[in-house]
């Protein structure tokens, strides 16, 4: 098991299509490890300012992250990893009403599915299901 991480360079391009301001960007790094050039998930992550607290950027800032992960996963696993942390960030804009954010995912997605062969973020990506005896 490895822990998350992304190319630094990368995700500074995807903040940046995804149109998150410079200072949200600063943020997210900053409480995330940045070595060897790439952004590490921090395990215990989490917004604690007072003053960043646009839920279109964290939403961007996530869908950005995830991006990079399933664009750099190396196995089947990791790239339904990353489809499933797209798909959280996609239903939580949807309940949050971040309709910009749930747009973008979805015309990520619908421009993805060559790639993941996965139709809607309510399909599921799991090849093979899980027999229950």
């Amino acid at each position: 098991m490895s822990i998350i991480s992304v190319n630094s360079t990368t995700l500074a391009q995807e903040f940046s299509a995804w149109l998150v301001p410079v200072h949200y960007a600063e943020a997210f790094t900053s409480k995330n490890t940045v070595k060897g050039g790439r952004v590490i998930l921090h395990p215990f992550f989490f917004n604690d300012t007072e003053h960043l607290t646009n839920p279109r950027h964290w939403l961007a800032i996530n869908a950005a992250y995830w991006c990079c992960v399933y664009r750099e996963a190396e196995s089947d696993a990791t790239q339904v990893e990353a489809l499933a942390g797209l798909r959280s960030n996609y239903y939580v804009a949807g309940a949050l009403g971040v309709g910009e954010i749930k747009a973008l995912i979805h015309e990520w997605w619908r421009a993805t599915y060559e790639l993941h062969q996965t139709p809607a973020p309510n399909y599921s990506a799991v090849i093979k299901n899980p027999s229950f005896h």
